[in-house]
């Protein structure tokens, strides 16, 4: 005897292989390579730890580096071998980024510039010997520890909010 596969079934398998690759393909591109998480990890130390040790004049060519660092990583997701060095075969499109993160996201990156800004004029010295130094150690360790953490739950976070639960086509294969 065998098996007819009836229409209904047949669509409920297709419906499923779709949410199964659509959620390989989600979690493809929330997630970079360990190396990077390293690379500015070390780099966010190095910057802070710099002034420290060496002296004040190597605070620009060290900030010229991690621009470059920046310019460079921006570029490599932007390609298809980039991105695949990075880990990130595939990635979201943009319009399934809710817009009230992006709002929110961009209000807390400047609400941290303005601290930051103001921080650096409100306090002239250091509190105490080598700051720079144990917050490059914090901020750096804590990138490199937690960094595919705190992507995986900014990401999770850039998907809710306005009501698009499912990603309905919200990432695309290979660049």
């Amino acid at each position: 005897m065998s098996e007819r596969v009836t229409p209904p079934a047949e669509a409920a398998r297709a419906l499923r292989d779709i949410e199964q690759r659509r959620d390989q393909a989600r979690a493809a591109s929330e997630q970079e390579s360990r190396w990077v998480s390293v690379v500015f990890g070390v780099a966010i130390f190095a910057q802070l730890a710099a002034p420290d040790f060496v002296s004040d004049d190597a605070r620009s060519w060290i900030s010229m580096a991690i621009a470059v660092l920046s310019l460079v990583y921006v570029v490599m997701l932007r390609n298809p071998r980039g991105g695949a060095l990075l880990g990130r075969p595939t990635r979201v499109r943009r319009d399934e980024i809710s817009p009230r993160f992006i709002r929110l996201a961009q209000l807390v990156m400047v609400a941290v510039a303005v601290i930051c800004f103001l921080g650096t004029r409100l306090l002239p010295h250091a509190p105490f010997p080598y700051t720079g130094t144990v917050v490059g150690a914090v901020i750096g360790a804590t990138l490199i520890l937690f960094g595919r953490n705190l992507q995986r739950a900014m990401n999770s976070l850039a998907f809710r909010g306005d009501g698009k639960g499912s990603l309905d086509g919200g990432t695309y294969g290979s660049r």
